[in-house]
């Protein structure tokens, strides 16, 4: 793979991110604006089909350019599942569409606060990566930490939102309603758990290949 391809995979990673934070600020619209969630959804649905361009121009390179069958499988898996992270976006917003939510809680902003800046996070690291060399690496492996720390904490506001929905007197329908939102949050949470460790993986490669090089 020359440098030219690799920076070609690394701008559509960075498309399909921008794409992912392009979402984030129509969802958090659409909290504010309750009433025009369909049409927001239908903006979100459209940045996800975008998603699926950029996705697919990044496998067909990647498929062209890089021959080692490992190591091309191991960076599929990371744009992949950035991919399903946006995929998991869009289909949060049709949950709130399909459940008609016409009020929103502050557990609903606070998680989606939490998945923006998550993707903020995600983004850094991506530029992160773009530019790793082993002298940057703690810097790499605190952002990754910074990362995760946005699941650990977005998994205690889940048990509490949750533990709030079936202690306190709610509308059965209302109790479905909310727990459907949160768990589509807490799946894209888990995305980017598989993510970060992606992220990992592509670092320790980088340096096994790295040191192959030297040892020849």
């Amino acid at each position: 793979m020359t440098g030219e391809d690799r920076e070609y995979l690394f701008d559509r990673a960075q498309e399909l991110s921008e794409i992912l934070n392009e979402e984030c600020i129509e969802l958090l619209e659409m909290l504010e604006k309750i009433e025009d969630r369909v049409a927001i959804a239908k903006k979100i649905n459209k940045l996800e089909d975008d998603g699926d361009h950029v996705f697919h121009a990044f496998a067909d390179k990647l498929h062209e350019v890089e021959q080692n069958e490992e190591r091309r499988i191991n960076i599929f898996q990371q744009a992949r599942h950035i991919e399903e992270c946006v995929d998991m976006v869009d289909e949060l917003s049709m949950t709130i569409v399909r459940y008609n939510t016409r009020t929103v809680s502050p557990g609903m902003k606070a998680s989606v606060n939490a998945i923006a800046g998550c993707v903020k996070k995600e983004m850094h690291l991506l530029n992160l990566l773009r530019t790793y060399s082993p002298e940057n690496k703690e810097l790499f492996i605190r952002t990754l930490n910074e990362f995760d720390a946005f699941k650990v904490d977005f998994y205690k506001m889940y048990d509490m939102l949750i533990y709030g929905l079936f202690s306190q007197a709610h509308d059965t329908v209302d109790i479905i309603r909310c727990k459907a939102i949160y768990d589509a949050v807490k799946d894209i949470f888990k995305a980017f758990e598989v993510s970060a460790d992606d992220c990992y993986k592509f670092v320790l490669n980088s340096e096994h290949v790295a040191g192959d090089v030297l040892e020849k």
